[in-house]
């Protein structure tokens, strides 16, 4: 069975999720995805910006 990527909705209700604070682990059961995936994807597209710190995400 070939992996299937997370699609546009998924990646922003993993987004809506982390920002309310819920832990990954419930965002992956809510998905249906492992958490391994969900991890991956936050790891992937954090960034941090020392310059302007307020700009983080």
């Amino acid at each position: 069975m070939a992996p299937v990527e997370l699609g546009i909705e998924e990646r922003r209700r993993i987004e809506w999720s982390i920002n309310a604070g819920v832990p990954v682990a419930r965002i992956a059961r809510d998905l249906g995805r492992h958490r391994s995936t969900v991890h991956r994807e936050v790891k992937r597209n954090r960034f941090a910006d020392e310059a302007n710190p307020y700009l983080d995400g």
